[in-house]
């Protein structure tokens, strides 16, 4: 946001300014970005009556970066109303004897007394992540969950949210989360959607701990306790098994699932778990009043379902919303089935299907051929030519190197690791890299240009996070706490905010 709100400079030197580092919350507030104007900057390092006019602009259609704005706007006068009260601070006053730069950062913080304002500004000062006034239990369960979303590495914590959080719970006097639900939680942020969150995964979390020790018996699996690394389950949601309403049926998908994944692909089976709930729900219509009876598995159940299948269309919004089922999303809802029903049979799993619950081959629709997506010509020329390529930023351009000739996907090139360099016997680089489709490490050879943008790279990951850091990839990972820390680094401490 504040990146975007500058104008959008060069991403390198804007991320390397210390100015940029607190976010707009540090102690010491800076002058206005326009030249001579004698009033500190707040919000996009403006004052309020530049950051006024240059909302006007915008208003107006004029769609002006803060960098362009502030070269060209005049200097914009008030009355004079005296020295702004924060301790050392020498700029004219805006709002309750705050300059414009300490007033932004003190509704920031929840508008404390002034008194109090530079200790608790001092105590907030982003990027920390701090529990102080927290009674002792509630305490305890937020650094649980910065831990928790620490590991699972899925999405980041938002500092301010996080901020707000804890003073909510300060204000409920409560002396832990889970004395309130998540909706109560909710309804004291109703304007914000990140603080609702916090509380929801709190609160699962913290509901986690009372369930089953074993990972494999509870209604939710989390990749990230099933022993799988970051490679495997990017991009991958914990696994719900809840959406399967009738309880034999969910213990026996979880029963096979578990059996798939010694040999198959978290994505795959995740993805199975989403048929299996829509087989379930084609059972909670077609046969309500026998939820709790396996022997509805018989033929005339699954015939219909074959038809169920060929009527359905595409619920999820998108492009292809209210069209009908490619046949391949059919073959896959049926084959999945398919071989639950073979391997209930083949392990003589209890209680035993009808001879006749079988979904032949032959039943699957017929596909309607190869649909290849070749790149265009003249795209392959605007990828391939060097011109272009120095338009782009060092990390992405060699994050396209290695896409382009390697082909390599987005997902494998991000987490590639800093010692994916590899000197075969020959004498010839190779690109070590984690293939997803089979779950493995496999060595390419590795072009010239590849070898040194991989370099090159890994020469930046090195200089701003030092040796520590195993990721060749600036953002390796979907999550990111506001802190400078390379995301795939060790820690030999515990996550314990300060």
């Amino acid at each position: 946001m504040a990146w975007r709100k500058a104008g959008r400079p060069d991403r390198e030197a804007w991320i390397a300014d210390p100015v940029n580092w607190p976010a707009g919350l540090s102690l010491d507030v800076a002058s206005c970005r326009v030249d001579g104007c004698p009033y500190s900057g707040g919000l996009s390092r403006l004052c309020d009556l530049h950051l006024a006019d240059c909302n006007v602009l915008h208003s107006r259609g004029l769609r002006i970066g803060v960098t362009e704005y502030a070269a060209a706007a005049p200097v914009l006068a008030r009355p004079p109303a005296g020295p702004c009260s924060f301790p050392a601070c020498g700029y004219g006053i805006s709002r309750h004897d705050l300059c414009d730069g300490h007033h932004y950062r003190w509704a920031k913080i929840g508008r404390p007394p002034l008194a109090e304002f530079p200790a608790e500004l001092e105590r907030r000062n982003m990027p920390r992540f701090s529990v102080a006034g927290l009674p002792p239990l509630a305490a305890l369960e937020f650094q649980y969950l910065l831990q928790i979303r620490t590991d699972q590495r899925r999405s980041k914590v938002i500092p301010s949210a996080w901020v707000r959080a804890v003073n909510t719970v300060i204000a409920e006097g409560v002396a832990s989360v889970r004395d309130r639900t998540a909706q109560h939680w909710g309804q004291l942020s109703p304007n914000h959607t990140t603080v609702p969150q916090l509380f929801t995964d709190l609160l699962e979390a913290l509901g986690d701990l009372d369930g089953p020790v074993d990972e494999w018996d509870r209604d939710v699996w989390r990749p990230d306790r099933l022993g799988f690394g970051i490679e495997e389950r990017q991009r991958v949601a914990p696994m719900d098994f809840t959406g399967i309403t009738q309880p034999w049926l969910r213990e026996t998908v979880k029963r096979y699932l578990r059996l798939r994944l010694a040999r198959t692909e978290l994505r795959t089976a995740a993805r199975n778990l989403n048929d299996f709930v829509m087989f379930s729900r084609f059972i909670a219509e077609a046969r309500p009043d026998r939820q709790d009876d396996p022997a509805v598995l018989d033929r005339p159940l699954l015939e219909s379902y074959i038809g169920w299948v060929g009527r359905r269309i595409v619920e999820k919004k998108g492009a292809y919303c209210g069209q009908p089922l490619t046949p391949s999303s059919r073959s896959r809802l049926l084959s999945v089935v398919a071989m639950l029903l073979e391997t209930w049979r083949r392990y003589h799993w209890q209680p035993v299907l009808p001879p006749d619950a079988r979904i032949h081959r032959d039943e699957y629709p017929r596909p309607r051929g190869l649909k290849a997506n070749f790149i265009d010509e003249y795209l392959m020329e605007q990828i391939e030519s060097e011109e272009n390529l120095a338009l782009l930023d060092p990390q992405t351009r060699a994050l396209v190197l290695i896409c382009r000739d390697e082909g390599l996907r987005i997902s494998e090139a991000l987490i590639l690791k800093t010692d994916c360099l590899k000197k075969t016997p020959s004498g010839r680089w190779a690109l070590v890299h984690y293939k997803s489709k089979d779950k493995s490490f496999r060595a390419i050879p590795a072009s010239r240009a590849v070898v040194d943008a991989v370099r090159e790279q890994h020469g930046r990951v090195r200089e701003r996070f030092g040796d520590a850091c195993r990721g060749c990839s600036r953002r390796p990972a979907a999550i990111r706490t506001g802190s400078t820390r390379c995301p795939t680094a060790r820690s030999t401490t515990a996550s314990t905010p300060g």
